[in-house]
């Protein structure tokens, strides 16, 4: 029965893999097309000129570019293809796994579009702040598509804190009172984490990462509390 279950899972597995390759390298190439316009959009909110400065720079960064939005654009084609895929493993119903692939959608693109509005602008500022009359900043292009692209996903990967923990609270390796106990753990976990992840050393900048993912944290606890009373009123 276990090599049954390990073989299906590959089966799953590389079926996901072929079809989400497939899925990511069509908006790849489509985002190559308009590799301007993408690059122009992340310009806009910072307010910045680049440069290159070898010959096959811009090519590779366009490239680049390219792939960072294939895989930003597919997320919900492969968060569909996730729950498609591998709803036979995790005990939920049809209802609650299309609940956790819409909020797992819905999460990172909030988190993105914080970062493209919000962070990005005030992270770029701080740092171009050190300028002066001799120091002045010139950007690679290169640098820059990765600095950005880098920061979106690392605040939209974060706000999926909340669909995580209630789909380890599901299947039964966290509990609430686990991460109730825990939480001054958790608090001194989210600002290191925030002091990681974002690109400036201010109070400022790592609390616009720190305060949204500490506030999801707690909504995550009061979803499952809910959820662990409703489970015992049913047995």
């Amino acid at each position: 029965m276990e090599r049954e279950k390990i073989l299906h899972i590959l089966t799953s597995l590389k079926r996901f893999s072929l079809k989400g390759l497939i899925v990511v390298a069509f908006s790849s190439i489509v985002c190559f097309m308009f590799f301007k316009g993408i690059l122009n959009l992340l310009l806009k909110t910072v307010h910045i000129k680049v440069y290159y400065f070898t010959f096959p720079e811009v090519f590779f960064s366009s490239v680049e570019l390219a792939i960072y939005g294939g895989v930003f654009f597919s997320l919900p084609v492969l968060i569909i293809l996730t729950w498609h895929e591998f709803k036979g493993f995790v005990k939920l119903k049809a209802s609650e796994g299309w609940l956790f692939v819409v909020f797992s959608i819905v999460l990172f693109y909030t988190g993105s579009l914080f970062c493209y509005f919000i962070v990005l602008r005030s992270g770029v500022t701080f740092l171009l702040g050190y300028e002066g009359d001799v120091l002045k900043a010139m950007i690679s292009v290169e640098k820059f598509i990765k600095f950005s692209s880098a920061m979106i996903f690392a605040f939209g990967i974060t706000f999926e804190v909340p669909v995580i923990l209630i789909a380890l609270n599901k299947m039964g390796i966290v509990k609430v009172r686990t991460l109730t106990k825990t939480r001054r753990f958790a608090i001194l976990f989210i600002t290191i984490a925030s002091a990681i992840i974002t690109p400036t050393p201010d109070v400022y900048n790592m609390m616009l990462l720190a305060v949204p993912t500490y506030i999801l944290y707690e909504i995550s606890i009061i979803i499952m509390k809910i959820g662990e009373k409703r489970r015992k009123n049913v047995y």
